[in-house]
């Protein structure tokens, strides 16, 4: 089986998973009376895709890892990630094949991605100090840009309420949440001179 024969059945696999999991929380919708809410239909029976056994799994891995870092390299990450993936595939406790997947995630800028994949690898190899490191790093990046894409949100957000409230003669400036350090719960106020509140 090719890798690319192998990465069109995970796909396939993946897709069959996607289903089951809308059928079952279609099912789930409709028999929530009774049910335990706790209980979560996604995760109720999640199963991962398994290459089928191949004589050289093994070596075909490392061969494709190989490629994969003379694709990275090149700076041909797309084609790395395909590669490594493939790796990962036909060898999943493969540690080098997982953090060749993390370089190539993180050189097309999905440090999510990256961050998991360095995990996984940890998880492989769990006494390997420059992973841990690695995800530290990673972790740290990834942080960064979660902070980043909440304050654009919360800007967005301050935008639409702005131009909401501005039909009204008022701005979100005139509101003040002043957040309680012992329960951690935000009281309200409205100013109506926002410029006296500063």
């Amino acid at each position: 089986m090719t890798g690319k024969e192998l990465l069109q059945k995970k796909e396939e696999f993946d897709e069959q998973q996607r289903v089951l999991a809308m059928e079952r929380y279609k099912k789930h919708k409709a028999d929530e009376e009774g049910k335990d809410p706790q209980e979560s239909p996604a995760e109720s029976s999640k199963e991962e895709f398994r290459a089928p056994p191949h004589v050289h799994g093994e070596k075909l891995a490392v061969y494709h890892c190989n490629r994969a870092a003379c694709l990275l390299h090149l700076e041909r990450f797309e084609e790395a990630l395909v590669d490594c993936q493939v790796a990962v595939l036909l060898n999943p406790t493969y540690t080098k094949a997982w953090m060749r997947r993390s370089t190539a995630h993180e050189k097309t800028d999905r440090i999510e991605e990256a961050l998991q994949d360095a995990k996984k690898a940890l998880q492989t190899n769990p006494g390997n100090a420059n992973l841990r490191k690695t995800v530290d790093r990673l972790q740290k990046l990834e942080d960064e840009r979660l902070e980043k894409l909440k304050e654009e949100t919360m800007g967005k957000l301050k935008d639409l309420g702005n131009t909401i409230l501005g039909n009204f003669g008022l701005s979100l400036d005139n509101f003040q949440a002043v957040q309680d350090p012992n329960t951690g719960s935000y009281s309200i106020s409205f100013n109506q001179d926002p410029k006296a509140a500063v």
